[in-house]
């Protein structure tokens, strides 16, 4: 095993987001996503997570508040990241509504490719937290782009008038709800695995936002 290379920057404040995570923070966030994914949230210690980053509980505790800390930082980083891939893959020509659907797309390769998410809808008090900081861990990000989409739909004629912010939290409040919360909580195939679901999400949408497609 490599020798732990020791952070010495300024100990992370609770709260704060983080645009550009440190080296020794990707150690543990490449560390936690598989051990959350595996055995579960909480059934994985700090322990666990530095033994497989090959890092201090000090350095840990440098970076993060708790285990909960490391797990929201961990959700803030893989939406930033996967978001900042997304927007440089979609065609600078696309229209509105062009963009919407690849954002669909993008929020559904996000959850499949990191089912650490799943974690959120673990139990309450996850869901709760996640709430409480869900503007700086993903509106912040994720928000900002679709506002941007919606304000240059109505603008197109391709959306009716909106009240962007609403919209925005209606839509991820759907994505969310169908993607992770049914499935886990009722046990049943989401739209990952149920493509008619996937598109029926999609269609709900869209129609929504006053788009009438052929």
């Amino acid at each position: 095993m490599n020798t732990p290379i020791e952070d010495t920057s300024p100990k992370h404040q609770a709260g704060e987001g983080q645009e550009s995570p440190s080296p020794n923070h990707r150690r543990f966030f490449d560390a936690a996503e598989p051990l959350f994914v595996r055995f579960g949230f909480k059934k994985t210690t700090v322990e666990d997570v530095c033994r497989l980053a090959g890092m201090s509980k000090r350095t840990f505790y440098d970076l993060f508040k708790d285990k909960q800390d490391l797990l929201l930082q961990l959700m803030e980083a893989v939406i930033t990241q996967s978001t900042e891939a997304w927007e440089a893959s979609v065609p600078p020509n696309l229209d509105p509504l062009g963009r919407l659907h690849s954002l669909l797309d993008f929020y559904s390769t996000m959850v499949r490719e990191h089912p650490v998410m799943n974690i959120m809808v673990e139990d309450f008090d996850l869901m709760r937290l996640f709430g409480e900081r869900t503007e700086e861990i993903r509106l912040s990000r994720m928000g900002g782009t679709l506002d941007t989409i919606f304000q240059e739909g109505v603008a197109a004629g391709q959306f009716r008038p909106l009240d962007r912010k609403a919209a925005i939290w209606l839509v991820f409040g759907l994505l969310d709800t169908v993607y992770l919360l049914i499935p886990n909580v009722m046990n049943a195939p989401g739209p990952l695995e149920d493509p008619v679901l996937a598109e029926e999400t999609r269609r709900f949408i869209v129609r929504g936002l006053g788009v009438i497609e052929s």
